[in-house]
């Protein structure tokens, strides 16, 4: 059976190097745009993180973002009960018994 959940991309953004204060203020615009942040390297200005593919181009419209790279894009299948499946349990498959 094909599942397709969502599609996902890991991206790198790069910030325009403005200091803390400005990576405090980015990282919380991306989180509320739906990036899941799994690394900050504040002396680079680097975040590194997962978003939902449609959004991506929504990064590159936050203050202090300066560039906004697509590292890999996948399908996610999300397992049952999880809020994020959206095509519910997997059917039973048929046997010859």
């Amino acid at each position: 059976m094909n599942h397709h959940d969502a599609e996902i991309t890991d991206v790198v953004v790069v910030l325009d190097g403005e200091g803390s204060k400005s990576i405090d203020s980015a990282i919380a615009t991306l989180k509320k745009l739906g990036l899941e942040v799994c690394t900050v390297r504040n002396d680079e200005g680097v975040i590194e993180g997962s978003i939902d593919t449609a959004k991506v181009h929504e990064l590159k419209t936050v203050p202090g973002v300066c560039y906004v790279r697509s590292v890999f894009t996948y399908t996610a299948d999300y397992p049952s009960g999880d809020p994020r499946d959206k095509d519910g349990p997997e059917a039973a498959l048929e046997t010859d018994d």
